[in-house]
């Protein structure tokens, strides 16, 4: 019988994922489990220390391949891991995935979960879309547990031959941390407040994107659009919500032609996302990759819909002409089609708001979620460990 608390390591590149999507779990965890938390603590100083009360350790892990500072980061965490001696580790995003799992492999780490959050290469092509595909495939061959957060993006999983369909799942009806509904509401307050914060006025339709800035959430395609719409209709306003992780920010506000440049609102990071899903009218994101598509989640929860693009991840957060409008991958005229039509219907933006916010409190509130996934890590941890007791 284990008298002492198991010990669990969660891997990410950035504290951007564990901030956003896993800090509720790392709460609940650390009830009965000694947790640490791995990430490259020189991204995103905005959101450290993480807000949860377990042991925080740094690693050089880059977001895009480095392989000299991949090679270091593996040998770290391999030492590290040695040290440690973990019951468990958890991964959350791909490039620390792939590290993590070769590192928990060697040191026969006996419980290695994968959680698949949107595949890298789904939008690449030619040997980077083969050679990224592979490390995902070598990932999730490395693990024990493997999970999706979304039903269609394990299906897509599966049917690319990443991972057997008996090795992975999804809990409940998808996304990983679910919805503080009572945090992201419809709030007439603060949607007067911020428009005229921004200086937008009450009457316009506002256009939400808040995420990461990269080009592939789609915001070349989405600023293109944009440009198109502020010609034919002088009351749309856009806002850019998030870190510009691409450095792309001037590129982007160069498409706006100056007439109209006042009309699109660069925000920048923000802790308070559900001011800014308040104040929007519709939520525009045509991504090129997405394992649930959370921020359009949110939206619904604050009775906005989304217009997105018509790929797995966002077909689970999007339900097509109930919540929104999905369109297909790369077309900008349907995106200005189904933009065109929300912004002429306000009673439409009405009902599918309402529809997105029943469908919310139905299957995607943040209490159940994070519950579900926290009995799941106690479960297979418990049934683990036993077993090898029993050896």
């Amino acid at each position: 019988m284990q008298l002492t608390k198991p010990k669990i390591c969660v891997v990410s590149a950035t504290p951007l994922t564990l901030h956003f999507f896993f800090t509720e779990h790392l709460r609940q965890m650390s009830k009965w489990a000694d947790v640490t938390i791995v990430y490259n603590k020189e991204y995103n100083e905005e959101v450290q220390p993480i807000d949860a009360p377990v042991a925080q350790h740094h690693v050089m892990i880059k977001r895009r391949i480095a392989l000299v500072y991949d090679f270091l980061g593996l040998l770290t965490l391999i030492r590290f891991f040695q040290r440690r001696q973990f019951d468990m580790v958890i991964t959350l995003v791909p490039k620390a995935g792939l590290l993590a799992m070769i590192a928990a492999f060697l040191v026969k780490t006996p419980v290695r979960l994968v959680i698949f959050q949107g595949e890298i290469w789904s939008s690449r092509k030619g040997l980077s879309r083969r050679l990224l595909k592979m490390a995902d495939g070598l990932t999730a061959r490395l693990s024990t547990e493997t999970l999706a957060v979304s039903h269609s993006e394990r299906e897509y999983l599966i049917k690319e031959g990443v991972v057997r369909f008996t090795k992975i799942n999804v809990l409940g009806a998808g996304s990983i941390a679910g919805v503080n509904t009572s945090r992201f509401k419809p709030n007439k307050v603060v949607r007067v407040g911020m428009r005229d914060q921004l200086g937008i006025p009450q009457a316009a339709t506002v256009l939400l994107f808040l995420g990461r800035i990269t080009r592939d959430k789609g915001v070349f395609e989405r600023l293109s659009v944009f440009s198109k719409l502020t010609e034919a209709k002088s009351d749309v306003f856009l806002l850019l919500v998030g870190p510009d992780e691409g450095g792309i920010t001037e590129q982007l506000k160069s498409m706006v032609s100056l007439v109209h440049r006042d009309k699109l609102k660069v925000v920048g990071f923000t802790r308070e996302p559900e001011t800014f899903m308040a104040t929007a009218d519709i939520l525009c994101l045509p991504s090129y990759r997405e394992g649930f598509g959370m921020v359009a989640l949110e939206a619904a929860a604050c009775e906005v819909p989304s217009v997105g693009t018509d790929i797995h991840g966002l077909q689970d957060a999007v339900i097509h002409k109930e919540t929104g409008f999905l369109v297909p991958l790369g077309s900008e005229d349907a995106l200005l089609n189904a933009l065109t039509v929300l912004i002429n219907s306000p009673d439409l933006r009405q009902t599918y708001g309402k529809h997105g916010r029943s469908r919310v409190e139905k299957d995607f509130k943040a209490k159940t979620v994070i519950d579900v996934y926290v009995k799941y890590f106690q479960t297979i941890l418990r049934n683990k460990l036993n077993s090898l007791i029993a050896k």
